[in-house]
């Protein structure tokens, strides 16, 4: 009885024995053969040798449309009173003042006169546009004609399509005066009370 036992025992460690030569044969098989090299990648890198094209250079950043200083000031088109449509493009070339007003609005009466002078002073070089917010044509045409305004080039059409161009601005209140210069760039943006001679004349 005691043989057979030995004899199982000695069989058991004969298996382990064998079973544990098994695995060191492959781990000395794995590191003998190493980690499998990763797939080579498909994104193609240029090598240090070859030369690099470089991309397109980028365009100088130029003014965009809008009521700021700097900016490239909104195209609009309106009639004037005498009825002639007229567009802001028509007057490229020339420094334009332009003013948002109403013959109803206390400032804009007062800060008229001052703008018409400027514009009959300088001539040419010069063109005042005013768009009116009145409630009617009429109101703007029997104020131009009582002050005897002729420098002023007054447009309206209607209520509605002067207020789109006051949008446009960014017209929140009147009077609002914008300068603007010969190759349509604002250059001035406030009450028509800031804004002084000297500046109009160093845009001419």
């Amino acid at each position: 009885m005691a043989d057979k036992r030995a004899r199982g025992s000695k069989a058991r460690w004969a298996g382990v024995a064998g079973i544990c030569a098994v695995v060191a044969a492959m781990i000395a098989v794995l590191c003998l053969v190493g980690p499998r090299a990763p797939e080579p990648s498909t994104i193609d890198v240029p090598r240090l040798d070859e030369p690099i094209t470089p991309g397109p250079v980028a365009a100088p950043d130029e003014p965009s449309v809008g009521h700021q200083v700097g900016d490239v000031a909104p195209t609009f088109s309106l009639p004037t009173l005498d009825g002639e449509r007229i567009s802001l493009s028509d007057y490229r070339g020339r420094l334009v003042i332009l003013d948002f007003w109403a013959s109803w609005c206390v400032p804009c009466r007062l800060s008229m006169p001052t703008l018409e002078a400027i514009a009959a002073e300088l001539g040419e070089d010069v063109v005042l546009l005013g768009v009116s917010l009145d409630r009617s044509e009429t109101d703007a045409r029997t104020y131009v004609d009582a002050k005897g305004y002729t420098d002023l080039v007054a447009l309206y059409g209607s209520l509605g399509a002067a207020r789109a161009v006051a949008g446009d601005y960014g017209v929140l209140g009147i009077p609002r005066t914008f300068v603007i210069d010969r190759n349509g760039i604002v250059r001035f943006v406030g009450h028509p009370n800031l804004l002084g001679r000297d500046l109009i004349e160093s845009l001419l």
